[in-house]
């Protein structure tokens, strides 16, 4: 599962595409507050989230994971840049039908 702000869909996009993943359910528009603060789509709190789930094998999921990491460590070398309001999740899940 990813979650991110929705300004940065393209991009993800883009990272999944890169990693082989090209399957996934796309959730945009999804409210709620992080560490980067709130994203209601309010005039006084704008841009929304967006969530992907995917299932994917171990080799994807290194894969996706690498690529976020990359991405973080991007902005780490560039004083003033903040880390990109993304976050990947993962857990074990099994096809029932």
């Amino acid at each position: 599962m990813l979650i991110f702000r929705s300004s940065l869909r393209e991009r993800v996009h883009e990272m999944l595409h890169r990693c082989q993943v090209h399957a996934f359910t796309e959730v945009n528009e999804t409210v709620g507050y992080g560490e980067t603060g709130p994203a209601e789509g309010l005039s006084f709190y704008p841009g929304t989230n967006s969530v992907i789930l995917a299932a994917l094998d171990d080799p994807a999921r290194d894969r996706v994971a690498a690529a976020v990491k990359a991405w973080y460590d991007e902005h780490a070398h560039h004083p003033g840049w903040e880390k990109p309001s993304l976050r990947v999740f993962s857990w074990p899940c099994s096809q029932i039908a």
